[in-house]
């Protein structure tokens, strides 16, 4: 089995389980399909409304670098509420003007059906702004459709138009433009939702990806770091903001996932449980498989219990390889050293940005705890343990024979001074 249809039978099989509840576990099973079958239902590449992109995409700006539980219910409030209902509206100067609150968002926040993130000037210009694109959106997904049903494009050629129209939208350059409020990662899940072929590299895509047979060597290769120079936890997701970011979605993510999506047509993964065939649902199926093996994910909305890294980290006689338990310890360890760190970097700039005494004696409060050397000894402890996870997960494939077979692009993923990479991209000559 192949690591997709190994976290495939987990996510189906396992993290739907109730502990002595069977009803509760058929229930939660059904609702797993349902929710999966749904997804990729909407996914299907057909041509779109500029409705259907709007009501699609309003609502990302309000999770970007939010937590969905922190972000998820003040969205459904203002959605229930129809505020961002009108696509015209949340585009009028009467929504927004510039980051200024507008007399519609007044009342709906003077109402209560704006607030927490739903309430942030910038976050509402950045749906603001999105309203503004849409229609521009809306022509080049279509056009994308229109040549894909004519058949004038190769899949090669075809996926390459697709990361050109999320790197328009992300980072800008092309007859969309950069949409304020969406990076890359954000431009590629919109795509994905709109059914072209596009994975959304985001933070547990990077550490899983970077983490299979082979990548860490290839990444060292495309950012020229030495033989034996160590990857961090957060390299890959390190490389996919800002204006580069395409350039590592193409040197090493699209290369990897597509990998896995061939492995999974070969092998027929989930073809028992869902329609895989549609033009680009695969790649769909498997970005959504590899995220929720460490995403977490509503109960009650998508049917699962727990998730696959949770259930591997302390499973007893699961009949799982080796090295995909390994993978779930390293995750985790990598993750509570990660944090540990972020804290301590958290801490400073908190420092920087204080206004006022107060804030500033808070925050070298704190910033002083983090200092001390019981918290260092604590993030080195944090960091040894990642590292012998991550020797152990690299022993657990070697054993296991674990391996992926991406066809890499050559060149380097870092930009040479003349501004360009070492191998053509092909598709971003064909903007208009």
């Amino acid at each position: 089995m192949t690591i997709i249809a190994h976290i495939h039978h987990l996510l189906l099989n396992y993290c739907t389980l109730c502990e002595h509840n069977e009803a509760r576990s058929q229930v939660q099973r059904q609702r797993y399909l349902d929710r999966v079958t749904r997804i990729l239902t909407s996914s299907r590449l057909v041509q779109r409304t500029e409705e259907q992109i709007w009501n699609l995409g309003w609502d990302k700006p309000f999770f970007a670098y939010n937590a969905a539980g922190t972000a998820g219910p003040a969205v459904e409030r203002a959605r229930a509420a129809g505020v961002f209902a009108c696509l015209d509206a949340v585009a009028s100067p009467q929504f927004m003007i510039g980051e200024v609150p507008g007399p519609l968002v007044e009342d709906a926040v003077a109402r209560g059906h704006l607030a927490g993130a739903c309430a942030v000037p910038f976050r509402l210009a950045r749906v603001h702004a999105y309203a503004r694109a849409v229609p521009r959106i809306a022509h080049q997904v279509n056009r994308f459709y229109d040549d894909w049903q004519a058949a004038v494009l190769g899949a090669d050629e075809l996926q390459e138009r697709a990361v050109a129209i999320a790197e328009d939208i992300g980072v800008g350059g092309g007859p969309i433009g950069k949409v304020d409020g969406f990076g890359f990662t954000t431009a590629c899940h919109l795509l994905a939702d709109l059914g072209l072929p596009v994975f959304k590299p985001d933070i547990w895509v990077c550490r899983i990806v970077s983490a299979l047979p082979g990548v860490r060597t290839e990444i060292r290769r495309a950012w020229r770091l030495a033989e034996d120079a160590p990857v961090s936890f957060d390299f890959l997701e390190s490389k996919l903001v800002g204006g580069c970011a395409p350039d590592a979605y193409r040197r090493i993510v699209q290369p990897v996932m597509n990998a896995l999506v061939r492995d999974a047509q070969v092998h027929g993964v989930a073809a028992a449980e869902f329609d895989l065939v549609p033009a680009f649902l695969r790649p769909r199926f498997v970005d959504w498989t590899l995220v929720h093996f460490a995403i977490s994910a509503e109960t009650e909305v998508y049917g699962l219990e727990r998730r696959p890294v949770d259930m591997l980290r302390s499973a007893g006689e699961l009949s799982v390889p080796g090295y995909l338990k390994a993978l779930a310890l390293w995750l985790d360890a990598g993750q509570a050293s990660h944090e540990a760190v972020v804290a301590l970097k958290n801490a400073e700039a908190r420092v920087r940005r204080a206004k006022s005494p107060e804030q500033r004696e808070r925050a070298q409060r704190r910033l002083a705890l983090l200092r001390l050397p019981a918290a260092q000894t604590r993030r080195d402890e944090l960091a040894a343990q990642a590292q012998a996870a991550w020797m152990a997960h690299e022993a657990a494939s070697t054993a296991a024979g674990q391996t992926v077979a991406p066809l890499y692009p050559e060149g380097f993923a870092r930009r040479e001074p003349a501004g360009a990479w070492a191998y053509k991209r092909a598709a971003l000559a064909r903007r208009e």
